[in-house]
């Protein structure tokens, strides 16, 4: 069954051991989406359906990976249990055993059966591979207490390979990846211009706008102090999202919205 479904990328960029090439590539899904029998989750949105979310019989749920895709979890008796983690644990390559297309995950039956019945904002930690390149990623859901459906809420992926990711890994745990530092944007909404002011003094930084596509559209370098005037000039309507990177590490993310 198709579903069609607002889709907002988030292009987040993360520092991780020096380097600014980890990316963490956020979907939310507007609306959440209960599916009457199945979900098709492609988690780095390339046309390719990763795995299948699905009512099973007599009020199952279960997790079919595609292709060479896996999701991590345990074997209790005959059954496959996809863990059902909580924000801030960390899925890596080595730390989580992984079952492949091979295998069924239960995620729930009945009422006791697996981790995920009556579960609400549990993610499914996902390892993905492309070509010869595996990455690992993340799907939040809620389960109903009877295992009779689930909703999908969002999901996304670090794109450097073979790099760990911190569930819920996102807009939501942005704060976390910035150094303690603080941007602000005032004002905004604006229409003409706007001005970014932070808490600490940046040196040659990057100034990147993406789109709610996660495309980049605009980048400003050099930039040096704690402000910043930044002009609409040919930018539309519409929501956009700002990242700061300065050459000493500090990490800026903002979401800004311009209008009439």
């Amino acid at each position: 069954m198709k579903h069609t479904l607002a889709i907002v990328y988030f292009l987040i960029i993360i520092p991780f051991s020096n380097t600014l090439d980890a990316q963490v590539i956020y979907t939310d899904i507007i609306p959440d989406v209960t599916p009457s029998v199945s979900y098709p989750l492609d988690l780095n949105n390339d046309s390719t359906i990763d795995f299948l979310i699905q009512m099973g019989a007599s009020n199952k749920v279960v997790c079919l990976p595609q292709d060479s895709n896996a999701f991590a979890g345990e074997l209790v008796g005959a059954n496959y249990l996809p863990w059902a983690l909580s924000t801030s644990d960390t899925i890596c390559p080595s730390t989580i055993t992984w079952y492949g297309a091979n295998f069924l995950g239960l995620l729930s039956s009945g009422t006791s059966t697996g981790h995920w019945a009556g579960q609400t904002d549990k993610y499914l930690a996902l390892k993905l591979k492309v070509g010869s390149s595996t990455f690992y990623g993340w799907a939040r859901l809620d389960m109903f207490a009877g295992s009779t459906s689930f909703t999908v809420k969002d999901y996304a992926y670090q794109n450097m390979p073979d790099t760990c990711i911190i569930v819920g890994q996102g807009p939501s745990l942005i704060d976390e990846h910035t150094n303690n530092s603080i941007i602000h944007i005032y004002p905004n909404p604006f229409s003409y211009s706007t001005t970014l002011q932070t808490n600490v003094s940046f040196h040659h930084a990057t100034l990147t706008i993406y789109n709610c596509f996660g495309m980049k559209i605009k980048e400003t370098k050099n930039i040096s102090g704690n402000s910043f005037t930044l002009f609409r000039e040919n930018l539309p309507n519409g929501i956009y999202f700002v990242s700061l990177i300065d050459v000493k590490g500090l990490f800026y993310f903002r979401k800004m919205i311009i209008s009439e």
